[in-house]
């Protein structure tokens, strides 16, 4: 018989302890000898008392190593200690002379578990007390990794970032707020200048548009009506582009003026075709067509107002003020347009439009004064030079005829449309160095952002000598935090290559990663735990031995049932040639005495995928763990054989239909609850089950075995795990 094997995974640390444990298993060992032999009393009994003896001494022996130990965990030491010796005590009562060797096996059962338990769930506790002791300050930096192992997980770590981190996160936080207060501004100037940009070209478009409507009112001249419908399309284009930026534009928060505002011009721009139609139906005259397209450009020039400023806040540099004037500057020359050209289409000013031409020549002269002003030195010559072309002279010319004899009543003799044309061209000049402005502006928003970006970064980087202050204190924390968990590693790679030696010696922290320390111990002690009181394993000989004694008890030819040929190597139950044999004993015992028989046909549903998945030796596993599980569910007298691969058969003596179904569902169930343990992997399995009892016109088991199969084959087909009768023919029941 096999017998109880030390595992290294059970030592304490101390040589005493650890040798006194060996030779309490050893005892225990002896015990389980002598139930393979023919048991002596006298031999148990002087076992017993080695063993109180042993037990006895070791009890004093370890309460004296924990005497430093807490009040909880000395207590319920002295009560294992008590049940442990009290089991011995009471294990000479519970020995019974008509059966020494079954009454044997419970008693040894009993011990080895209670001598188990407590060395798993007690003993190992010792050992971190016993690793306190020969703890020695070396350094300064062992000292400071102690100190620091009394904080916890989280709390270490949050000392470590913060330490290192925290005077470079303040600094480096207020540069990027201070970044990113710039970039948002630049990126809003920016998006500001883009829309206001749109705006221009529309109102620019307008004002076009405008001074073509008041030449068509007031001229017979042709190529008023074909620039006008031409012009109207380029206005059209451009209000398009205006309305979908409005809409495309997230002008929220900050901009939520400007979005606002937007959204109401983009509305009264709805007004501009029924002014087209009064224009096409000369329904309204030159003046009420001026004031109406005047009355929605000044929707548009109030918009780009309050962009800059909106952008003035922003931080937006002088150039968007500049911006906003020169719209305003080509709106004013737009209206002398508009009123010049009705004049020169009808020959004549009217008192109104000369008062307006007045004003609008003063109002010109004052906006450009303004926009010199936000110009710096160089912008200046570019403006000069750009705006001292010969268009501009030509308007000039034109414009100063205007004055000269548009007072009073007098006759004006300019050809309107020729008038038209050179002011547009010079309006389209202010237009072109607007453009200009807002590239030039773009691209001093877009060199601003990337200043922010290269202070920021050498802020980081300028930083990074903050940590390098308190490297040593630093690199001490994190020493405190590295070593378990690079212990925890190790541990978890020793358990993976079977080796349950490893202890980590950092048990007693009190915080998370004392918490997985325990935790990698809880599961090493059950690992250990299950190797040495596993049914059917090297650790765990017991209830096989009951069974084998049963087989002893029920024929004489107990020394037959050791051979190989008759007993299964790999379940140690009987196999398939001695299970037909004693299946003849019992069909013959039934016909002498009439007596009820039932068989069974069991079958592990699935097997193949078992070994397939984890591999045969996991396989062989699985099937000592079923024939173990199906004997705990049997009666003594009833005979288990294994007769195929994951085939199995029981003679039920004495049993009809009805009880063998119990037991057969009982066995079911204990096989459905099993939980096989390999390697790291926890297999279940389940088990079909045929049923057939024995005719009275049978003379043999293997009527009674066919039908069973059956029953089988009529489990698996109906989704196995489940157990399947098949009755007797009527015309053969007894």
């Amino acid at each position: 018989m096999k017998k109880i094997h030390w595992d290294e995974g059970l030592s304490i640390g101390d040589p005493g302890l650890d040798g006194e444990h060996r030779q309490l298993i050893s005892l225990l060992n002896r015990l389980i000898d002598l139930i393979d032999e023919a048991p002596d009393a006298e031999q148990v009994h002087r076992i017993l008392d080695e063993l109180e003896q042993l037990a006895t001494a070791h009890s004093r022996h370890e309460e004296m190593l924990s005497a430093t130990a807490g009040e909880d965990f000395k207590e319920e030491q002295r009560r294992e200690h008590s049940d442990f010796l009290s089991a011995i005590i009471e294990a000479r009562s519970q020995l019974r002379s008509d059966d020494l060797g079954g009454s044997l096996i419970d008693v040894t059962e009993s011990l080895v578990k209670l001598l188990i338990n407590h060395i798993i769930d007690q003993d190992l506790d010792l050992a971190p007390l016993l690793a306190e002791r020969e703890v020695k300050n070396h350094s300064l930096a062992e000292f400071l990794v102690l100190k620091f192992q009394k904080l916890s997980f989280v709390r270490g770590l949050e000392m470590l970032v913060v330490i290192s981190l925290l005077p470079m996160l303040i600094f480096a936080g207020m540069i990027m707020y201070q970044s990113w207060q710039e970039a948002v501004g630049a990126g809003d100037v920016a998006q500001l200048a883009s829309f206001s940009q749109e705006v221009g070209n529309l109102a620019h478009e307008l004002q076009k548009e405008r001074g073509l409507s008041a030449g068509f009112l007031t001229s017979d001249d042709p190529a008023f009506k074909t620039a006008l419908k031409l012009q109207r399309s380029r206005s059209d284009r451009e209000l398009e582009i205006f309305r979908v930026s409005q809409e495309a534009r997230k002008l929220e928060g900050r901009l939520a003026q400007i979005g606002n505002l937007a959204t109401k011009v983009a509305v009264r721009m709805e007004a501009l075709e029924r002014y087209r139609n009064q224009v096409d139906q000369r329904s309204l005259s030159s003046q009420e067509s001026f004031e109406g397209f005047t009355g929605l450009i000044a929707e548009l020039i109030g918009l780009t107002n309050q962009i800059a400023i909106i952008s003035r806040r922003q931080g937006a540099s002088e150039l968007f003020q500049a911006n906003a004037i020169l719209i305003q500057f080509a709106e004013m020359g737009g209206r002398e347009r508009a009123v010049v050209s009705s004049a020169f289409g009808r020959g004549s000013f009217t008192r109104q439009e000369y008062r307006q031409l007045v004003s609008l020549v003063s109002e010109q002269a004052t906006l450009e004064r303004q926009f010199h002003s936000f110009l710096s030195e160089e912008q200046r010559v570019r403006w000069r030079s750009h705006y001292a072309v010969n268009d501009v002279i030509a308007y000039q010319r034109l414009s100063d005829y205007a004055l000269e004899h548009g007072s009073g009543d007098g006759v004006v003799s300019i050809d309107s449309f020729t008038w038209f044309k050179v002011a547009t061209q010079r309006i389209n000049l202010i237009s072109e160095f607007q453009q200009q402005l807002i590239n030039q502006l773009l691209d001093e928003m877009g060199r601003q952002r990337s200043l922010s970006t290269i202070t920021f970064m050498a802020t980081v980087f300028g930083g990074g000598a903050m940590v390098l202050l308190i490297g040593f204190v630093a690199l001490q924390l994190a020493r405190s935090i590295r070593l378990p968990i690079l212990s925890l590693t190790d541990g978890m790679r020793a358990l993976t290559a079977d080796d349950k030696s490893y202890r980590i010696p950092f048990a007693k922290r009190k915080d998370e990663l004392g918490d997985m320390v325990q935790a990698y111990e809880t599961f090493r002690r059950k690992l250990i735990r299950t190797d040495m009181l596993t049914m059917g394993e090297q650790l765990g000989p017991l209830a096989v031995s009951r069974h084998v004694l049963a087989l002893k008890r029920s024929t004489a030819e107990g020394e037959e049932y050791k051979r190989l040929a008759s007993i299964d190597s790999l379940t140690g139950v009987i196999n398939r040639r001695e299970f037909m044999k004693r299946a003849k004993m019992e069909v013959a015992r039934r016909l002498r005495h009439q007596g009820e028989l039932s068989v069974m046909l069991l079958d592990v549903d699935y097997f193949k995928q078992v070994n397939d998945n984890h591999g045969h030796p996991a396989g062989d596993r699985v099937l000592k763990f079923v024939a173990q599980a199906i004997v705990s569910a049997l009666r003594e007298e009833d005979i288990l054989g294994r007769i195929g691969g994951e085939e199995f058969a029981v003679l039920l003596p004495s049993t009809d239909e009805p009880s063998a179904g119990a037991t057969a569902e009982r066995v079911r169930s204990a096989i459905e609850n099993l939980r096989i343990q390999v390697g790291e992997t926890e297999i279940m399995v389940t088990i079909s089950i045929g049923i057939s009892g024995f005719a009275a016109g049978d003379v043999s088991i293997e009527p009674a075995m066919v039908r069973a199969d059956r029953a089988l084959y009529q489990a698996k087909e109906q989704g196995r795990n489940r157990v399947c009768t098949q009755p007797v023919p009527e015309l053969m029941l007894v």
